[in-house]
């Protein structure tokens, strides 16, 4: 796991600053938004392939609170661009994924790279959104074999992972360091563990109170999601879900959040099927 916090000032912050672009977070423990912005910078800073390099400052250590003063640091999260004694850039808040992408581009040095890393910046979410999971895995994996295993990435890889290989998703899922920033994608696990041992035929439906068809069509749809007919599955489950929520424990309703997580909100069966799965809860 990469550990981005600043630990000497010298070797972390100044001497790399003179080489690469060096962003600062200040952040803090208590700090809602610095738990939101936190997880989204690291995940940039891990395919940024030393084009620039992260340090995260934690202000509630008495040890930090002299260069929190430094950088004039009056809330947080706060982010500057430090890059041979200049600021190139800096923000205060917690800017989403999108905005946080064009603030670097905006400010990172111009460099030789810039076309190829371009074309890096195809990433996973774009990926994804084009429904391309199989080459999205594949960078997920160079991502991680490349020594950058931080949280978010082996969440990243879990979930890519995810409905063949459940058993290397639960060894990612149990080797982060703060598993409690992730229940929902604990949740989704769990739902599609479970899912499997009924396909598999450990457990049944047979004491479910649900009607025989609707039981039926919930088995097809758990089918088709680990035969990645996500389209069907989607459409299926939610079928499932407007005729019977008690089966299987609410199992429909589960079982879509757990698809959606797996895709991803870009995805197109996100996408498309997101607002009638809302609809079909009320």
């Amino acid at each position: 796991m990469v550990d981005y916090e600043l630990k000497d000032i010298r070797k972390d912050l100044v001497e790399p600053s003179n080489e690469v672009p060096v962003v600062i977070d200040f952040w803090a423990p208590w700090c809602g938004p610095c738990k939101t912005l936190g997880p989204l910078i690291e995940k940039l800073a891990a395919k940024a392939a030393g084009k620039w390099k992260l340090v995260k400052i934690n202000v509630d250590d008495p040890k930090n609170q002299p260069i929190a003063q430094q950088f004039q640091i009056r809330s947080i999260p706060a982010v500057r661009m430090l890059f041979q004694g200049q600021i190139l850039g800096s923000f205060e808040g917690a800017l989403p994924e999108a905005q946080l992408k064009q603030w670097l581009k905006e400010n990172l040095p111009e460099s030789e790279d810039d076309n190829n890393d371009e074309e890096d910046e195809i990433s996973i979410d774009d990926l994804l959104a084009e429904g391309k999971r199989e080459l999205a895995l594949e960078v997920a994996k160079k991502i991680y074999s490349d020594d950058q295993k931080s949280d978010t990435n082996k969440i990243q890889l879990a979930l890519l992972l995810l409905p063949g290989d459940l058993s290397t998703a639960g060894q990612l899922f149990s080797a982060l360091s703060e598993p409690g920033k992730y229940e929902i994608e604990k949740e989704c696990i769990k739902t599609l563990e479970s899912l499997k041992q009924l396909l598999d035929g450990d457990r049944t439906l047979e004491k479910d109170g649900s009607a025989d068809a609707i039981k039926k069509k919930y088995v097809d749809a758990s089918s088709k999601l680990f035969s990645q007919d996500f389209d069907g599955a989607a459409e299926t489950f939610i079928e499932v879900l407007m005729a019977d929520r008690t089966l299987d424990d609410d199992g429909a309703r589960k079982a879509c959040i757990s698809l959606f997580k797996l895709l991803g909100e870009k995805h197109p069966v996100t996408l498309k099927y997101r607002r009638r799965f809302s609809m079909a809860l009320y």
